[in-house]
């Protein structure tokens, strides 16, 4: 009876993230086609492409998981088509990503600069808003239906926390990657050129950078164990702790002052996310070890509390 009720609690997650993927997906590529500034011609096809396929499958998706016709159920819902798709659609995201958050092309991000005596210190700011969240939501929507597919077909549903605080330790390996991707992109672009920005501010981008490695080790590392069952209370608080210390001291020196994400882009965005998601899987692991540790107190004085009562008990018996 509980394994009939945790299927369909997952299914109905999944039909959630399909239809928000739908819905995502659909603003995406309005959001794009509306724009006027369509500098790179193949950049606009990729972004195109990818919005328009996404919105195929995350429709067939959402009409499987919501019931409507039972070929579609039968076909996709928590079957081996379901997962290809769901590892397609992210695959997709994950090439069209870069692209539309690459400052270069400007489609969604573009690099502006504050002039100063020997720098022009440039940094990426969102360009196009739409455009910029509504992708970033569709990524995020992709990787909860492929991260809540994988957890129930490894029989993950009886891990520490449940489905939800699998999907944390995703989003924070979504995080770490974007710290990842856009410290190498701002390194590559903006610290190699001369004058682009100054060495203190390429220091703690250098910063970013390790953190975001190891927030993303950790993070594949334990969410894999998650999608398991098998988490490890030890290594789970352990690497949420180090997590938010490390993404605490991040976020402050890419974030503040000569950080190179003063402005709100993705760098900004991700450092911030990693804080704030680090700390909300840690305060999930203290929780759960006070539940634990008020539980055992409580057995504790019931079973102290019967002992008194047997005691009494008999010493009104005799």
């Amino acid at each position: 009876m509980s394994s009939n009720s945790e299927s369909v609690n997952n299914n109905r997650h999944r039909f959630n993230s399909w239809a928000l993927l739908f819905l995502f997906s659909t603003l995406a590529l309005t959001a794009h086609e509306t724009d006027d500034s369509k500098a790179n011609a193949g950049a606009n096809k990729l972004v195109t492409a990818v919005s328009s396929i996404t919105m195929i499958f995350s429709a067939m998706g959402s009409l499987a998981h919501l019931g409507t016709s039972s070929v579609l159920s039968s076909l996709l819902v928590g079957t081996v088509v379901e997962g290809i798709v769901a590892l397609l659609t992210l695959a997709l995201w994950a090439g069209c990503l870069p692209v539309v958050m690459d400052p270069r092309k400007g489609l969604a991000q573009m690099y502006v600069g504050k002039d100063s005596d020997s720098v022009i210190d440039y940094q990426p700011i969102i360009s196009n808003a739409n455009l910029y969240f509504c992708s970033w939501g569709a990524g995020v929507c992709v990787l909860s239906v492929f991260a809540q597919y994988v957890r129930e077909r490894l029989g993950g549903g009886s891990g520490l926390r449940g489905m939800g605080y699998t999907n944390l330790w995703y989003l924070l390996g979504l995080a770490s990657v974007v710290v990842v991707i856009e410290g190498m992109r701002f390194k590559n672009q903006v610290c190699s050129i001369d004058g682009g920005t100054e060495t203190a501010t390429c220091g703690r981008n250098m910063y970013g950078l390790v953190t975001g490695f190891i927030g993303l080790i950790l993070s594949v590392v334990v969410s894999l164990f998650s999608s398991f069952g098998k988490d490890s209370a030890l290594v789970t608080s352990i690497s949420s702790f180090l997590c938010s210390i490390l993404y605490t001291i991040c976020a402050g020196l890419l974030t503040f002052d000569k950080g190179p994400a003063t402005y709100v882009g993705n760098q900004y965005l991700a450092a911030w996310s990693g804080f704030f998601l680090s700390f909300a899987i840690f305060g999930s692991v203290v929780k759960e070890f006070m539940g634990v540790a008020t539980a055992a107190t409580s057995s504790s004085s019931a079973g102290n509390n019967a002992n008194e009562e047997e005691e009494e008990n008999e010493m009104d018996t005799i």
